[in-house]
Order: C-alpha cells, then structure tokens, then sequence
C-alpha cells in the first residue's frame, strides 16, 4: 500500500506541466517587430572606425514564426528582402544566388546590433537598429 502511495504521488508530480520559456523564446519576443537602421559602424581598416548617424535607414520587421522582411534586399544584385532568424544562434540567414548571407545580431540596450558573419568585414563594421514599432 506504502509503494502504492509512492507511484500515485510520483504520477501526481510529474504530469502537472509547467511551460517554462527558453532563453531563444524569450529572444524571439524581444526581437518581434520593425528596427530601422540608426548607425553604420565605418571603419577606414585601421582599427578607428567610429558609428555613424543614418538618415532614413533601411528596416527590418521579424515576425513569431522566425522570419524577418526587409525594405532593401539582403543580397547584392538580387531583389531578396526576406530571411529566416534564429533566435537561439542569434543568426539572420538569406539564401543568395552566389552565397548564403549570415548576419549574426546582439540585442542590447534597446538597440539591435547586426554584423556580417559570412562573410565577414576585413575592417570593423556593423550597423545598429532602433525599434520602431512592436
């Protein structure tokens, strides 16, 4: 009877469910609506490279479903203005006709901060966004 009392009380515990959200659900909640470009990180190759104000700088929307639309192409020569994120690899990735684009994203301060990952800048670079709407 003991054990019997042991099994029904394990059973008990262990079906209530508890929805617990990951550190990438959390990200995808954050990253969720349009940025538009603020800054351009320029950098003449040695190392000086300072942020500089954009006017009217492009925008990024990303959606629930790991999408991110933007209102220039992600790719040179091609009209791409979608992608997919992952927001447990902080990646942005866009299939080109030569390459695939991977633009790898940090969100912090209420900023988001995108830099190529491939391929990468020979000299510092990055752009910085601001959320415009949620």
């Amino acid at each position: 009877m003991k054990n019997l009392s042991l099994i029904f009380l394990f059973a008990t515990i262990t079906s209530c469910s508890t929805t617990f959200n990951s550190p990438a659900d959390l990200d995808t909640k954050e990253i969720t609506g349009k940025w538009q470009l603020t800054e351009a990180l320029a950098d003449p190759g040695d190392g000086s490279g300072t942020w500089q104000t954009v006017e009217n700088g492009r925008t990024l929307e990303f959606d629930e479903d790991g999408m991110v639309y933007s209102s220039t192409s992600f790719c040179y020569g091609e009209e791409i203005n979608e992608a997919s994120f992952d927001a447990s690899e902080k990646m942005i990735s866009s299939n080109c006709a030569d390459r695939n684009v991977e633009l790898s994203y940090e969100l912090k301060e209420d900023k988001l901060f995108i830099t190529p990952h491939n391929p990468r800048c020979a000299e510092a670079c990055g752009t910085k966004y601001s959320k415009v709407e949620n």
